[in-house]
């Protein structure tokens, strides 16, 4: 049986570089989502009876709700390409 192939660290950076650069949009997406959200509850706070504000937060609510569950690294806190110093043995 063959041991597992532990790729170079330049072909390692540069499959973490790959898949940051196909990811990047989904995260910019989460992360203008939050802010959106944020603002909107703050808004919310000085004008509690604006029916458009809570349409508007439940609207962007849903919207992250999908996005984390499709995405589920995207809102755990720990940086989505340890996969692949994983899949390496730790290196």
């Amino acid at each position: 049986m063959d041991a597992p192939r532990i790729p170079d660290e330049f072909e390692l950076f540069e499959n973490i570089y790959k898949y940051r650069s196909s990811i990047e949009h989904l995260e910019r997406e989460y992360l203008d989502l939050r802010i959106c959200l944020r603002d909107a509850e703050a808004d919310l706070r000085s004008d509690s009876k604006n029916r458009e504000l809570k349409e508007k937060i439940d609207y962007l609510k849903g919207r992250l709700k999908d996005l984390e569950d499709r995405y589920p690294w995207i809102s755990s806190g720990r940086p989505s390409e340890i996969l692949f110093i994983n899949q390496t043995g730790g290196i």
